[in-house]
């Protein structure tokens, strides 16, 4: 009997979906991990999940970009395809990223000493360098 309860289990577990993987989690406490590496045959994308139990911002402010998600929901956040180098990853609220204006569409970019003081966590996304460049200069020929 037990034998048959086992094999049940690793046939169910085999049968299972996959969990889709994630780049960045966002809890109530920041992103995890704080700072991350993009390979260079990484697409410019993170595959971001928010598991807090608010509203969260994920902000790269350098590249003018941040991303809301909802609570418990996944959403991708699309880097520009040809940047590489290092730059600053902010988690907060999206409370408190709209009291900072980060949502008005006239102001340009919060800056990073303005997310420092209410972001709940403040770490490094590093883009390793690529040849995705290639793909525009073969356009040119």
């Amino acid at each position: 009997m037990s034998r048959w309860l086992i094999l049940f289990v690793l046939l169910c577990s085999a049968c299972a979906a996959p969990t889709p993987t994630v780049d960045l989690t966002v809890t109530g406490q920041g992103c995890s991990p704080v700072s991350l590496t993009l390979p260079p045959e990484h697409e410019p994308v993170l595959k971001v999940r928010n598991i807090a139990d608010e509203a969260m911002v994920v902000s790269i402010p350098t590249m003018d970009r941040w991303i809301e998600l909802a609570p418990g929901s996944d959403d991708i956040f699309e880097l520009p395809r040809y940047i590489m180098g290092t730059f600053d990853l902010f988690c907060l609220s999206a409370a408190d990223h709209r009291a900072l204006g980060g949502d008005n569409p006239f102001l340009c970019v919060l800056e990073p000493a303005e997310l420092v003081p209410v972001a709940r966590s403040a770490g490094v996304l590093h883009i390793e360098p690529h040849n995705r460049i290639r793909e525009v200069l073969e356009q040119g020929r």
